[in-house]
Formats: C-alpha cells, structure tokens, sequence
C-alpha cells in the first residue's frame, strides 16, 4: 500500500495545533506557579520590569523540558482522541490504514521533540539555573543591602533608607562606614540613586543633597569635619555577594564538569560538593533519560486517544493529567531512591522510561488486534 502522506500530515497538523494550544497554557500555568515562590524575594529586592521580565524568561527555560512533552502528550490525546470521537479513525480503518499509519507521523513528531528537549536538558536548562541562580542573587543584592525602613550591614558598613521609589529611587538615607577604623563617617542624604555593575560588583549609590560627618577624634586634632555636598557618588563592593565561592549544585552545572565530578567522585576524590555524591551521576543520567518523554508519550498517546468514546469531551484533558504526573513522579521517586537509598543511578533514573515502553507496546498491540 502507497504510503498515506495526505492522511499523516492531516494527523501532523491536528496533533500539532493542539500541542501549541496546550504549551501555551502549561507554560503560562508552570511560570505563574515558579514565579509565586520567588514573588517574596523579587518584592523585598524592589525589582522592576526588567527584572520581572528577565526572571520570567529564564522560569519559562528551565521549565520548556517539562512543558514541552506534556503539551505534546495532551496534542496526541485530543487530536486522536478528536478523531476517535468524530469516527474518522473507523473511516480510515475502513480505507485499510491500521494503527501503524496513525502511529507513524506522531512517532516522528515524538522523536524530534525528544531530541529538542535532549538539547535542552543537556546544556540549555542548566545555564539558565545558573544565570537564574545569579539573577535572584543580583536582586537579593539590591533588597538587603538597600531596604526601607531597616538597617542593613554590609560589611562595615550600615545603611538605612527611609523609603524606595520606583525599585532605584532612593529617599532619607543614612550610611555609617566604618571600613577605616581610624576614620569613621556618617553619611546623610536627602535623595537618592542606586545602581548595581554587575561587571565590577559595585553598588553605586547616587546621593543628593546631603552632608558627611567624619569622625577626627582618634586623630591626634581630635577634631570633627562636617562637608555639604549636592551630588555624592559612593560605592560599596558587594563581590563576595553576588559572587559566592560555593560549587555549583549537580542541575546548575554545564555537561563537561558535571561528566568530570562524576569522574572524579567514582575514583574516590570527595571533596566538598553542595549536593550528596549520588546526586551528580544520578543528574547525568537524568539529562539523556528525561528527553525520552515525547517519544514515550508518542507510544503511549495514541493507542489511548484511539480509546476515546462519542461525547467524552474531558477525555484528553484528564488522561493527560494522569499521564504526565505519573511519569513525572515516577521519574522523582526512582531519582530519590538513588540519591538516598543507594539503587544505582542508570537502573533508577531509565527505570520509569522502560515501565513506560512496556506500556506503550503492550497498549499498541491491544490497539492492533481490536482493529
């Protein structure tokens, strides 16, 4: 028989339009959900939109290897499910074009979002943790060295501000520096600015309006200095806080360290890590295991939108659902259990993988025999 190229670009089409329709609705529900959990330090750092739209960027990166797949699996159920329903799937079996016809153009939709998401897992969502790990760390930076109505310590160094304006803008400032002990000062500003050089990790404060106080009395003059100034441009190092010395954790580091630790941690070198030993093989693994999911949601999706009857209209929506947490959870049980429980971390992390083909096989082969 010709191969049905009408036909898997039909299928091709439905099963994509509704993928977009689903990622853009698991991707607008995942962000908002991250973005409730960082809201607390976003506010306290007196973010602005940059920041807002900066954050919610890097959330939608590092959540796409996760959104990706299950908008895929919720496409394949409700186009075939659609088409099990409108009794186009009889019309083709009637036309001689089995489960292997359906099967085929959204296996190979499966497959190329698989390797997608094999790009993503592998380099692209652990550099966004990074740089979203850096971002939180900037804003931290701006909320607890500069926040109104509390003194902040930074190092020898204590700030106060009466209150923000528009995250930057800066009014009733008070500094003490105390970096030179021989030569205290306060600082006392009407208004001002602040700025952050992410290069240098210089906080910059703009300052207007306002006098120094320096404190000569440990001096043999024994004397105190008062100076008025208009504009005055102080700067505080804030490198050791934006800049930590801490290592990576396991899901933040590029692929050829993460291979190096692993390496290094199996030749029997422990030195200080954040994250427990198991934890970084278990994370290698994870990376070329977790893209698998389109292409077992492919082997899975179809044979079960086959099973759609006349008038389940929640159908797709609900086994979606069930699907998409069941693998997942599956996938943070089996992680956890090579992390803690000692189960070895290519068996642990591919398990839910395996579970999932059987599945799939076994749903397919019921789907061939009942056509």
């Amino acid at each position: 028989m010709r191969w049905p190229r009408t036909l898997s670009l039909y299928v091709t089409r439905e099963v994509v339009s509704y993928t977009l329709l689903g990622l853009a609705a698991i991707t607008i529900v995942m962000v908002a959900r991250s973005l409730v959990r960082v809201l607390d330090e976003l506010i306290g750092a007196g973010f602005v939109l940059d920041d807002l739209l900066r954050v919610v960027g890097l959330l939608a990166t590092m959540l796409a290897i996760y959104a990706l797949p299950v908008s895929f699996l919720f496409g394949v159920l409700l186009a075939i499910g659609r088409m099990a329903g409108d009794v186009e799937i009889t019309a083709m079996r009637a036309c001689g074009v089995g489960v292997r016809g359906l099967l085929t153009p959204v296996a190979i939709l499966g497959v190329s979002l698989s390797l997608s998401t094999l790009a993503l897992t592998l380099e692209v969502e652990p550099a966004a943790r990074r740089d979203m790990s850096a971002a939180v760390r900037r804003m931290l930076v701006r909320g607890a060295s500069v926040e109104a109505g509390r003194f902040s310590t930074v190092g020898d160094r204590t700030l106060y501000v009466d209150e923000r304006v528009g995250g930057n803008r800066l009014r009733g400032i008070v500094i003490s520096d105390r970096t030179n002990p021989e030569r205290p000062f306060l600082v006392f500003a009407e208004s001002g600015e602040m700025r952050l050089d992410e290069q240098s990790a210089e906080l910059t404060l703009l300052l207007e309006r306002g006098d120094v106080h320096i404190d000569l009395r440990r001096s043999e003059d024994d004397r105190y200095q008062r100076i008025g100034f208009e504009r005055f441009e102080y700067k505080i190092s804030v490198a050791e806080m934006m800049n930590p010395s801490q290592a990576l954790r396991a899901r933040e580091m590029p692929l050829a360290e993460l291979r190096e630790v692993v390496d290094r941690i199996e030749s029997g070198d422990l030195k200080p890590l954040r994250d427990a030993a198991p934890a970084y093989a278990t994370n290698l693994q994870r990376r070329y295991a977790l893209p698998a999911a389109p292409a077992l949601f492919a082997l899975v999706g179809v044979p079960l939108g086959m099973r759609r009857k006349r008038g389940a209209r929640s159908y797709g929506v609900i086994l979606c659902a069930l699907l998409a947490f069941g693998y997942y959870a599956l996938q943070s049980f089996c992680e956890l259990l090579a992390t803690e429980k000692g189960l070895p971390p290519r068996l642990a992390v591919w398990l839910p993988n395996l579970l999932f083909a059987a599945v799939g096989i076994g749903l397919l082969a019921c789907a061939r025999r009942s056509s």
